[in-house]
């Protein structure tokens, strides 16, 4: 007999999406930086806090979240890997928590970014429902929460078996499902395992840890 297939809960930003590219363009559009100053995002937020700039920084991340999103691209391997388990019968949810406007600068509405990146690189390849449901769940496959409680409910509340998500107190949090196996995605690291939850670096490694909990 085949093994059922699973809820598998993915998190959105940083886990689906790569900011990278994204955080370059932004970075010479919106900021005044030393040339050798490295484009990254730790790199940016260590330079503006260390000089007294932290309010640019956050209005930086309002941008990146909101209209910065066209130039956001998926991990590598994310979209080849999001079919094959499609292909296999398991249901995926995107489960995110991310303010709906910015702390500061312009009053982007960041949750309808989200969708529309969403819109743009996923749902024309038949990754998650346009609207009602993920075959027979009365909750949508797209889920952008505002806080982390709510996201860790809704991860209980659609009955995932698996949620991969790159923050480790999100996957440590009390409120996260015991009957919930998370996994961390963690991209600048080999890994294997950390604490009580499974670890991977690239995409592609994904589906031979879901094969291991049917």
């Amino acid at each position: 007999m085949a093994a059922a297939p699973l809820r598998i809960g993915l998190d959105f930003d940083n886990t689906i999406v790569c900011y990278d590219a994204a955080i370059a363009v932004l970075a010479e559009e919106l900021l005044d930086l030393p040339p050798e100053l490295p484009r990254t995002k730790l790199g940016l937020r260590d330079y503006l806090r260390a000089s007294g700039r932290e309010q640019e920084w956050t209005a930086f991340q309002g941008a990146l979240y909101g209209p910065g999103m066209a130039h956001a691209q998926p991990f590598e391997g994310a979209i080849e890997t999001m079919q094959g388990l499609v292909n296999q019968g398991h249901l995926l949810m995107i489960v995110s928590h991310r303010s709906r406007r910015p702390y500061a600068g312009p009053r982007h509405d960041l949750h309808a970014a989200a969708r529309g990146w969403v819109a743009e690189h996923l749902q024309p390849l038949g990754l998650f429902a346009k609207d009602e449901g993920v075959q027979g769940s009365s909750s949508s496959a797209v889920n952008f929460l505002e806080t982390r409680d709510a996201k860790l409910a809704t991860i209980a509340q659609l009955g995932c078996q698996v949620f991969v998500d790159d923050l480790p107190e999100v996957l440590q949090a009390s409120g996260f499902p015991s009957a919930t196996a998370g996994i961390l995605f963690s991209p600048t690291i080999e890994c294997s395992r950390q604490g009580n939850h499974r670890c991977i670096s690239a995409w592609v490694q994904l589906p031979e840890l879901v094969a291991k909990l049917l």
